[in-house]
């Protein structure tokens, strides 16, 4: 039997190169195929020795397993728009303070280390849309003798809630649809019409960078401006985001926590 004869009709006007080509197409496809089905899933952020690290998996691996972001599903803007995390660690949830004998409950957002100019008097917007559940409007500065007590109090016992409430200063605190309070702190002031029980959208200012609880507020100075920003997530957890995390495992985590602008 011919070689002409086993060729369909319709294809026997068809140079032999051709089929080669065609051959190899085929091979190309069914490669590419294959490889795209042994992908592996999308990777978080790349840790130590080539490891790939989510932030889930960095918070879940902290000493207490129990700070999560997962309940802030659409992320959050920066505090103070056109920021970017802390460069320095002292400035990161779970950073020491030694005058106190604790750590440090939220980012600390300083001129020079935020990316961004923060002055007194730079507006400072919610991150995420929720209710204002506190707003100093009518805070009064504690007088040098007070803070004195203050300072040698904490020094000696450590700090209770009602003392980190003082050194915070003017605060302004957000609850979420999930439960999550964003807290700031240091404020000069509160903006108008900002009150408890009011909605705020994201991106709407709320207050303004000051330098509230300090000893330079006390001292009646309005330099050394900064904005405290504690993240307290949901579900009946009552630990500040970052608790028990190093530096490194903090950047990753904020990594997912913040979506800009």
């Amino acid at each position: 039997m011919s070689v002409k004869r086993l060729v369909p009709s319709s294809l026997r006007g068809v140079r032999p190169g051709w089929y080669v080509l065609f051959a190899i197409a085929v091979y190309a496809l069914v490669v590419t195929v294959l490889l795209v089905a042994r992908r592996p899933p999308a990777a978080g952020v790349a840790g130590h020795a080539g490891a790939t690290v989510t932030a889930a998996t960095a918070v879940a691996g902290s000493a207490s397993g129990a700070t999560a972001t997962a309940g802030l599903a659409s992320g959050l803007w920066f505090p103070i728009p056109g920021a970017r995390l802390p460069a320095q660690d002292d400035h990161l949830p779970g950073a020491a303070r030694a005058y106190r004998h604790g750590v440090s409950q939220g980012f600390d957002f300083f001129d020079q280390d935020a990316g961004v100019p923060v002055v007194a008097g730079t507006p400072v917007v919610a991150a995420q849309a929720g209710q204002v559940v506190r707003a100093d409007v009518a805070y009064t500065e504690i007088d040098p003798r007070a803070w004195e007590v203050l300072m040698a109090d904490v020094a000696e016992r450590g700090a209770d809630e009602g003392q980190l409430d003082q050194l915070r200063g003017r605060q302004v605190w957000l609850r979420l649809s999930d439960g999550t309070v964003l807290r700031y702190g240091h404020l000069q002031a509160v903006r108008d019409g900002i009150r408890t029980g009011v909605n705020v959208y994201r991106g709407q200012v709320i207050g303004f960078v000051g330098n509230s609880g300090t000893d330079v507020a006390v001292a009646g100075r309005t330099d050394q401006a900064r904005l405290r920003f504690e993240v307290w997530p949901g579900a009946g957890t009552d630990e500040f985001f970052g608790a028990g995390l190093d530096a490194e495992a903090v950047r990753i985590a904020a990594a997912s926590l913040f979506v800009g602008p």
